[in-house]
């Protein structure tokens, strides 16, 4: 299925294994992914690790081979059953005590939009308690990035963002996904980043957290260290990562000003991110090194996938992503997402005459409303990569002096990239401002937001179709709540039933809906000349091989 598997940094991991137990904890992006593992796990003679999984992988019969392979299903939450949880944290201490690997998801499930989520910190929070005891001397957390040239469930993961139920994993189900057996996936990238010591990271605190047990005060710093140490790991894994053809191809069709773009402009753009991410000292995939020059390899990839399509007219060759495949190729375009994070946002600020005074705060007021989207580095790190991508930006030409170049290749693409965020949190904005004491349903809200991004996408106020994701509208609810704008409450039996309620702060979201307007305010996209990268002039088109 796959055209070959390129695997990094496991020296480091079989050097620690000598000595102490280790836990992996990878990112989540496909079933294959806790295969692949294994897999190199037994064909480099270690053990291969058992696997926390969840209990939903126990179907007919699989559940029996993936036992026998190494999973342990445990239930998603131990909420009211206090025996189940001693069991497990037994079982957790004799695997950390008789030194076997580990592998645990901290997303908890794959990840639908390809960027990292949030992490679930149940399992990591197990792990520090049952080590804090003093099983063991030390253990050693392995963050781990797997990346794809494409992966097995993009159509189902689109059918979910699109508001669809996920199919439940089944045997059935198994022999109806038989026909990807059949297609090509490209290359599969591992990467295995530096062990985290836990005894290192819990330094003196390790002591404090065993002697005072059921300490309110120790309790609160105990949490948050491991959730300090959870967004550690997240961003390991994101840095550990490495960017792709794919990836950089669906960043420049999704972030172009119009929804096609002439073949000349793709090429200028997607060498100038690629040269941005080369400068952050990003690993390329050898895909991506193979399409510096004109990127045909990659454009074919996609279009044999059904991805792109392309047309023709007398000045040449235009590639354009269907309205339909777009959810898709964001699953990709998230992939590398975080390298540009912090360059998009300085973009964004700078086309909108953002003061230099003001960058760092409009930065870090976008960074603070995306917390739920994003591993986000630390304030100090902020500011030095501010300070960075400036100084980049002046290098390439995008900023003479104090004139920016609006119509830069790197400010015009760069700008684009966080629009589908943009667009998402205005509709839900937007959709909450409608609130009324009865409030909706969680359910209801999301259908809600969904129409109306629909309805302005008709009305051509909202150009980003893959903004339109239910689980981007979650983490805008997630966070709005935070700020007190709405309240989220459980109801009806077992508190199945979540509600939006308005919250203390509803008075302060109009002004929030202003802004998130005003930031998606653009020029006419037909009237944006791209201005090439310094030194580099805009390539007249040419045809691309069938």
């Amino acid at each position: 299925m796959f055209s070959g598997l390129d695997v990094r940094g496991l020296d480091r991991v079989i050097e620690t294994v000598k000595q102490h137990p280790i836990v992996l904890v990878p990112c989540h992006r496909s079933h294959f992914d806790y295969l692949i593992l294994s897999y190199i796990f037994h064909e480099n003679a270690l053990s291969p690790p058992h696997i926390a999984a969840g209990i939903n992988m126990a179907f007919w019969p699989m559940g029996a081979f993936f036992r026998g392979a190494g999973a342990y299903f445990i239930r998603r939450t131990f909420e009211g059953n206090p025996l189940y949880k001693t069991v497990f944290r037994k079982y957790l201490e004799y695997l950390i005590r008789e030194g076997y690997t580990q592998e645990f998801f901290i997303e908890g499930g794959r990840s639908r939009t390809g960027k990292i989520l949030t992490p679930k910190l149940g399992m990591l929070s197990a792990i520090v308690n049952v080590f804090v005891d003093g099983v063991r001397r030390d253990l050693y957390l392995v963050p781990v990035s797997i990346h794809y040239g494409r992966i097995v469930e993009e159509e189902a993961y689109k059918q979910e963002l699109l508001g669809g139920q996920k199919e439940r994993e089944s045997f059935g189900a198994l022999l109806k996904a038989r026909s990807v057996l059949r297609q090509k996936y490209g290359t599969v990238y591992v990467t295995f980043a530096e062990p985290i010591s836990l005894d290192a990271a819990l330094g003196e605190r390790r002591e404090r957290f065993q002697q005072a047990i059921a300490d309110p005060a120790v309790e609160d710093e105990k949490r948050h260290f491991i959730q300090k140490l959870g967004f550690r790991i997240l961003r390991e894994v994101n840095d550990a990562a490495v960017s792709g053809a794919t990836s950089v191809s669906s960043t420049v069709l999704l972030a172009a000003p119009a929804a096609a773009i002439r073949y000349g402009e793709f090429v200028v753009a997607a060498r100038a991110l690629t040269e941005l991410l080369l400068h952050k000292g990003v690993t390329l995939t050898a895909s991506l090194q193979r399409n510096i020059e004109n990127f045909y390899e990659s454009l074919n990839f996609l279009q044999n996938g059904k991805l792109i399509e392309w047309m023709k007219d007398r000045d040449g060759d235009i590639i354009y992503a269907p309205a339909e495949k777009r959810m898709i190729l964001d699953f990709y375009k998230n992939n590398s997402i975080h390298f540009f994070l912090i360059p998009s946002l300085v973009a964004h600020a700078l086309r909108r005459g953002v003061t230099r005074a003001q960058l760092r705060e409009a930065v870090w007021w976008w960074l603070d409303l995306f917390r739920w989207e994003f591993a986000l580095p630390e304030r100090e790190a902020v500011v030095g990569e501010i300070d960075d991508t400036l100084a980049y930006f002046t290098e390439r030409g995008a900023i003479d002096g104090e004139r920016v170049h609006a119509d830069h290749v790197l400010l015009v693409f760069g700008d684009g990239i966080l629009d589908s965020f943009r667009e998402a949190y205005w509709i839900v904005a937007k959709t909450l401002l409608d609130l009324n004491v009865d409030g909706f349903t969680y359910k209801a809200a999301i259908a809600r937001m969904q129409k109306s991004f629909t309805m302005h996408q008709l009305l051509g106020q909202t150009r980003r179709p893959e903004g339109n994701s239910a689980v981007t509208f979650a983490n805008a609810l997630n966070r709005f709540a935070e700020l007190g704008y709405v309240t989220l409450v459980r109801r009806g039996r077992g508190g199945r039933d979540q509600v939006v309620l308005p919250g203390n702060a509803i008075a302060g979201l109009a002004a929030l809906e202003r802004r998130l307007a005003e930031s998606r305010r653009v020029e006419d996209p037909t009237r944006t000349a791209i201005a090439p990268g310094a030194g580099e002039p805009l390539r007249s088109p040419t045809a691309i091989p069938a």
